[in-house]
């Protein structure tokens, strides 16, 4: 988390203020994780990413990838675009995607989705 996420590039001097960061980086970094583990098991090309993932997220990464929503993709799929995004070349001699890459197609992907769900929420009503 401290590398990927350069938490010492906060550079927050009261613990008041490094405490929250730290709270939400530490979710997105279990997120990650949890979707690193996912991907080396046995079921990772038939398992649904969205058991995981938010659909949103699903839904957002496969219209990137692919110009068109696949919301049933598998955790292999999901895991491989959002490395992807971040910058894995995904070549035949590369290693499997690392930290780094994973949370730089976190940071890519995160604007999409708010975009992508303000979107699809533009069209309700308030109050």
């Amino acid at each position: 988390m401290k590398t990927s996420c350069r938490t010492e590039a906060l550079q927050f001097t009261s613990e008041d203020r490094l405490q929250p960061a730290i709270a939400l980086l530490s979710v997105v970094t279990l997120t990650l994780l949890e979707l690193r583990q996912a991907s080396r098991r046995s079921d990772a090309h038939a398992r649904k990413a969205t058991t995981i993932i938010g659909r949103s997220y699903v839904e957002v990464l496969s219209l990137w990838r692919h110009k068109t929503i696949k919301p049933d993709w598998t955790v292999h799929e999901f895991y491989y675009a959002l490395a992807r995004l971040g910058g894995h070349q995904n070549r035949k001699n590369d290693h499997p995607p690392g930290w780094q890459v994973l949370w730089e197609g976190w940071k890519e992907l995160m604007p999409m989705v708010i975009g992508y769900d303000i979107a699809k929420s533009k069209h309700r009503k308030c109050g």
